[in-house]
């Protein structure tokens, strides 16, 4: 009886310490992030490499869409469900600052821990409080840029050389000349969607709100209102086709109904699908903003960052998995150049040498260089919480504009609006 007491001790002592080696094995990060073409791809190539390196560990990736992933952080915190929030998490840089004010505790405080020196100056600015602690690690910079149809410029008797250093009612007269000849229109807009409104703003280094974001600034905004008389001047001239949504907008490109396109770099896989028109497109910088002091060509639209849950258990480790993969590893960062289009946000690309490659699509321009460059120059601003409820309000008044409304009252009523939906005075 001893003997099988004995025997059974000692297996039971072997299933618990197999039980035990089996959940060591096992330790699991989750990560959540949207675009199964972009994000995803990147996310499962940082999982495997750091893996390889930490057999102990598994990465859990998990696609939705990006409102999904909004919805499913805000309703945990809410709730206090903390237990269901992934340890990693992608955030775009509009919606970064809802976060840092509404969950103060929710996302860590990195900036002792990783070097975010290496990355360019407006990405970290997005990610970081007033305080001026730094949560993010910047992925995918959103550098814009001006994409030309140069064969129907080139017929209005343009060269590229044409359009460097210039300014919009530059670009709105060159426009005017292809409209002539080619009968093709200059440029696609979505009365819904603020992009154009929010490149420009940037570029001159302007928001919908003060620096710290604890005041409107609409009424007076000198580069909001050349924003809003740019977009008049061309649609009165007959220069824009309108759209809604994503499917129409590239239907714009696509089917040759404009001859340009201002828009976040990201476009460029989609842009360069359709192979017809290969050697067509060119790429330079953002027309100037004409009135507006220090007005520059550089801007941003979207983009995204790497975040480590400080509620979660395994925080360090999340910290540490974001720190090798996309925080230092140049070669992972390089080798997704090619593989989704990326355009790095790291300040010196020298070991991004797949930045470096010609592309055939924009007649040979190394268009990856090009961003790189094009994104150090850009603004930093503090987008604060409440960007997407305004853009709302400026939509709306930007419609009034266009109907014929005086700009400057338009603006005052804006900013009235947005005072009192936003709370701040």
């Amino acid at each position: 009886m001893r003997l099988k007491s004995a025997l059974a001790t000692i297996l039971c002592s072997s299933v618990l310490f197999g039980a035990t080696a089996v959940s060591a094995a096992q330790t699991e990060l989750k990560l959540w992030a949207w675009d199964d073409n972009f994000n995803i791809p990147a996310a499962k190539m940082a999982a495997e490499r750091f893996q390889a390196k930490h057999p102990d560990v598994t990465i859990s990736v998990e696609s939705m869409a990006q409102n999904d992933l909004t919805q499913r952080l805000n309703t945990a915190l809410a709730a206090k469900n903390y237990r269901t929030l992934p340890d990693v998490v992608l955030i775009e840089d509009y919606r970064v600052q809802n976060f840092l004010t509404g969950y103060p505790d929710f996302l860590k405080d990195i900036g002792s821990q990783i070097d975010l020196s290496k990355f360019v100056d407006h990405k970290v600015a997005a990610s970081s409080d007033a305080s001026g602690k730094h949560y993010g690690v910047p992925f995918d910079a959103g550098v814009v840029a001006t994409y030309l149809r140069i064969d129907l410029f080139e017929k209005a008797g343009y060269t590229l050389e044409d359009f460097q250093d210039i300014t919009w009612d530059q670009f709105i007269e060159m426009g005017k000349k292809v409209k002539e000849t080619t009968g093709t229109a200059l440029l696609g807009y979505d009365p819904d969607d603020m992009h154009l409104i929010q490149a420009m703003m940037q570029s001159a280094g302007v928001w919908y709100t003060n620096a710290d974001a604890t005041k409107v600034t609409l009424a007076g905004n000198a580069a909001i209102k050349e924003a809003f008389t740019v977009i008049k001047k061309m649609h009165d001239a007959g220069l824009i086709v309108n759209y809604s949504g994503w499917t129409p907008m590239l239907a714009t490109f696509q089917q040759d109904q404009v001859a340009a396109i201002v828009q976040g770099c990201w476009l460029t896989p989609s842009l360069a699908s359709n192979e017809a028109q290969s050697g067509k497109w060119r790429i330079v910088p953002l027309p100037k903003l004409n009135n507006v002091p220090n007005a520059t060509h550089y801007s941003n639209l979207g983009g995204s960052q790497w975040f480590a849950n400080a509620l979660s258990d395994k925080s360090d480790l999340a910290v540490q998995f974001i720190k090798e993969t996309f925080a230092t590893d140049e070669d992972l960062i390089n080798q997704l150049v090619p593989k989704i289009t990326l355009v790095t946000t790291l300040k010196d690309t020298s070991k991004i040498t797949n930045n470096n490659v010609e592309n055939p699509f924009f007649g040979g321009q190394k268009i990856y260089a090009l961003f790189a460059d094009w994104n150090t120059k850009i603004p930093s601003v503090n987008y604060g919480p409440h960007t997407r409820a305004i853009a709302s309000i400026i939509s709306e008044g930007l419609q009034r504009v266009i109907a014929g409304e005086d700009i400057d009252t338009v603006l005052q009523d804006c900013q009235s609006n947005a005072e009192m939906q936003v709370g701040l005075m």
